[in-house]
């Protein structure tokens, strides 16, 4: 095949003159009519509101990319960081199963022995820890990132509800390992849990019993525990492989220059702040202040102040908002590619430049031509980026409203009118997300208050340019064109600033021809939206003396110097979040705590049926009277230095109210020594109290008590 001036690239391609002819939609427009108006990004409500932090990532990058290069820019790379960290979260979690013991009788004291090996298990326990911290915060930037740069909305709403189960599965696996350690921390995790949990019928007995003495913590909960921590990982990995699988190429795991960036700082971390035990774990201990990770326990905030309905509320309101972001705050404005099949020449070029895995070749479906295949959009998958325009050799594909002939054709029009009118025409073909977005244009004549001289075509992508549009234009009188892109790596389309680059330099078709132009004339500026400035500067000394301002592109020792200070910067940040100080809620003193479970005595309610009642009975059914059996609640009464404390009545549990009573009573104590008398009643008779039982104690402030009963051990005191 060979390119024509005429046609777009392909011998085989009509006339570009033929797309009226042709019926296809969006290629049928006039030189110098108004096309359709369409927003060149998908539109969110409240869009004005999310572009302020947004120009604080933006400011972030413009000073990363002055002194590292992409592949040592973690901002860059925020999703893939946040991958090779869970992979080393989890490779080292396997590591430790050799020194840890799953039990709970045993696993404080193979985690606390794991620090006197500070090289070996303490390392490896130590970048377990960092490694998940990092997951989690790079995975918290990079949810950010993607909401205040609204790419949530149209196709990629599947990325966005994957992506924030995931970091839920990710938070639920940090929060059960540091049930693990058993430590205190370790004994708010569980009770914060069970508080959760005891809403829902799914234990028995209520599950915050098991965390009231020492005695009674269930082994086999903990194993349970254990098990869930290890499976976990493997839903976290398939969510994320469910979160790439719209992407054409996507980027799992970080380049080798900053995978190695990565360990290193937080083997570093793991070196100079070694990961500590809290005290172990005591259930009868009144919590103080200690230090946590607030990357994976902030929810202890919510936990030990809200009740389980409050809690559950909380998720279940807040979690449907999060899923449902990409519905509620879409506006509108995605508008999919088409094809026009007869022009397609089966060259599979935008199949294998689109970002979203949004094109397909089928069977083709004209059958006048001679290729046998053709390129197909689903409407489902594409963003409307405008790739794939750029592709097309034949400009069979593109968006309706930005088709590539009639935009060539309008592009043309404007650089004849104005050599007529003796001026030296200049185009900027600029991106609507780069720093060319501050233009204010004119749509109609392509004019700009800010660039005059120039005539300007915004697009939705840089990639949207087609090499032979730039050739013509050149060729046909424009003195110059200016085409403005995304910075570097964090192009709104994934790909395009690399594709776009490639066409340029000839090693991705379609391809520009630098011997029918020169190349000189052409000035590529890849530029966030922070730096207006800078590109009004490079494009009027372009055009006042074709002067074409190179990036300095920073490597060196100022690149290594700057990795390593940002190393420094997020192993700290990591460091220090991680073991921040925190306050439980204070306790009045001291607490006394009741917990029984025990069956209420059965009794029968029975029914003498009348002569008349059983007439109207069927003959089967016919018996002298009905008696229906029930268990009576059971009563608790506390006693304290002789006054009554505590009066409660706790009905039968189960769905037939025919289970045994289950009750935890916390009592505020006063400091100091109590005379405690506890009796319990399980009979309908209210002045019967079967069982009971008298101790003195001594309330501190640091430690509760607990009274414990149930009909096989009797009563307990802790």
């Amino acid at each position: 095949m060979t390119e024509s001036d005429t046609g777009g690239g392909s011998s085989m391609a009509p006339d570009e003159g033929s797309a009226l002819a042709l019926g296809v939609p969006g290629l049928g427009t006039q030189p110098g009519a108004m096309k359709e108006e369409a927003p060149l990004t998908p539109q969110v409500h409240g869009e004005w509101l999310l572009r302020v932090p947004e120009r604080t990532f933006l400011y972030i990058d413009r000073l990363l990319t002055r002194l590292l290069p992409e592949p040592l820019n973690p901002m860059m790379q925020t999703g893939a960081v946040a991958i090779t960290s869970l992979i080393i979260a989890t490779v080292t979690g396997i590591i430790l199963l050799i020194w840890y013991r799953p039990s709970v009788h045993f696993a404080y004291e193979s985690v606390a022995a794991m620090t006197n090996s500070p090289f070996t298990a303490g390392l490896v326990r130590s970048l377990h820890r960092y490694s998940s911290d990092a997951a989690m915060f790079f995975g918290i930037v990079h949810a950010l990132r993607v909401f205040v740069e609204r790419r949530f909305t149209g196709p990629r709403w599947l990325a966005w509800v994957t992506g924030n189960l995931s970091m839920g599965v990710l938070w639920f696996v940090g929060w059960s390992g540091y049930w693990l350690v058993w430590d205190e921390r370790a004994h708010r995790v569980a009770v914060g849990t069970a508080r959760v949990l005891d809403v829902v019928p799914i234990f028995t007995d209520p599950l915050g019993r098991s965390f009231l003495a020492d005695g009674s913590v269930n082994s086999l909960l903990f194993f349970v525990v254990f098990f869930v921590h290890m499976l976990l990982p493997l839903a976290a990995f398939l969510l994320l492989w469910i979160h790439l699988t719209r992407l054409s190429r996507p980027r799992f795991l970080t380049r080798t220059p900053l995978t190695l960036w990565t360990v290193g700082s937080l083997v570093l971390l793991s070196i100079v702040l070694p990961a500590e035990n809290a005290a172990e774990a005591q259930m009868t201990a009144i919590s103080q202040a200690f230090s946590m990770d607030w990357w994976y326990l902030l929810p202890l905030v919510l936990t030990d102040r809200l009740d389980g309905g409050a809690l559950w509320a909380g998720l279940l309101v807040g979690g449907s908002v999060l899923m449902a972001v990409p519905w509620l705050l879409s506006a509108g404005g995605r508008r999919p590619a088409e094809v026009n099949g007869p022009k397609c020449n089966a060259c599979k070029q935008c199949y294998e430049d689109c970002p979203y895995e949004a094109i397909s070749m089928i069977p083709r479906q004209d059958e006048a031509m001679r290729f046998p295949i053709q390129a197909h959009v689903d409407p489902a998958l594409c963003t409307g980026c405008g790739v794939c325009a750029g592709s097309c050799d034949s400009v069979a594909i593109g968006l309706d409203y930005l088709a590539v002939a009639d935009q060539r054709k309008q592009l043309e029009a404007w650089v004849n009118e104005a050599r007529d009118a003796g001026e030296v025409p200049f185009v900027a073909l600029v991106c609507a997300e780069s720093a060319a977005g501050i233009l204010e244009v004119d749509d109609a004549t392509g004019r700009c208050d800010q660039l005059p001289g120039f005539h300007v075509l915004r697009l939705p992508c840089a990639a949207w340019t087609h090499m032979l549009t730039v050739e013509r234009l050149l060729r046909r009188g424009a003195e110059g064109v200016v085409i403005a892109g995304c910075a570097p790596g964090d192009c709104r389309s994934r790909e395009g600033d690399e594709w776009l680059t490639a066409r340029l330099e000839g090693s991705r078709s379609p391809s520009l021809r630098v011997d029918k132009v020169d190349p000189d004339r052409i000035l590529v500026l890849a530029l966030n939206r922070t730096r207006g400035k800078a590109f009004l500067s490079a494009a009027r000394a372009f055009q006042e003396s074709g002067t074409r301002r190179e990036e300095v592109r920073p490597g060196g020792a100022v690149a290594g110097a700057t990795a390593l200070a940002l190393g420094l910067v997020l192993a700290l940040t990591l460091g220090v979040a991680s073991d921040l100080g925190y306050a439980p809620p204070p306790t009045e003193a001291s607490e006394l705590v009741v917990t029984l479970k025990q069956p209420g005595m059965v009794s029968e309610d029975c029914h003498e049926f009348t002569p008349e009642e059983l007439a109207e009975l069927p003959i089967h059914m016919r018996r002298e009277k009905k008696c229906e059996r029930r268990r009576a609640p059971v009563r608790l009464r506390v006693t304290v230095d002789g006054k009554p404390m505590e009066a409660t009545s706790h009905p039968p549990t189960g769905i037939w109210g025919d289970g045994s009573s289950v009750a935890v009573e916390v009592i505020p104590m006063s400091l100091g020594e109590h005379r405690v008398r506890v009796e319990i009643g399980n009979s309908l008779d209210l002045a019967e109290w079967q069982h009971a039982t008298e101790e003195t104690l001594v309330f501190s402030d640091d430690a509760r008590r607990v009274v414990t009963f149930d009909r096989i051990t009797g009563f307990a005191w802790e």
